[in-house]
């Protein structure tokens, strides 16, 4: 299970029980399903992403402990409770809504398909 943890404005979601490497970590299926990218919806293939209400505090990291996999959030690394569940933006958007600098390594957050 995780749960979203919101802090002077910024949101984050994070593991309650540990997860090792390959584990399902959250499932979007419950999602809305939409067909343009947005600030907060994830996407799942081409013209096809998720506004997911836990989904949308999943953060951008550059070493992240998920990735997204078919509808599901996976582990790669070992999660223990209280870790921060995070993926790699540019591995899975094609084109960001909203392009970002990320905040570890000052690189252009903008989708696999804008490097």
């Amino acid at each position: 299970m995780v749960y979203v943890k919101i802090e002077n404005g910024y949101g984050g979601v994070f593991a309650k029980e540990e997860f090792h490497i390959g584990e399902s970590v959250y499932d979007l299926s419950q999602g809305d399903v939409v067909h343009a990218p947005s600030r907060t919806s994830i996407q799942m293939r081409p013209q096809i992403h998720i506004e997911d209400e836990v989904g949308q505090y999943i953060n951008h990291s550059c070493l992240p402990s998920c990735k997204i996999d078919g509808l599901f959030v996976k582990a790669i690394t070992k999660i223990r409770p209280g870790d921060e569940i995070t993926f790699d933006y540019n591995s899975n958007e094609d084109a960001m809504a909203t392009p970002f600098e990320c905040a570890c390594c000052g690189k252009m957050i903008k989708g696999k398909n804008c490097e």
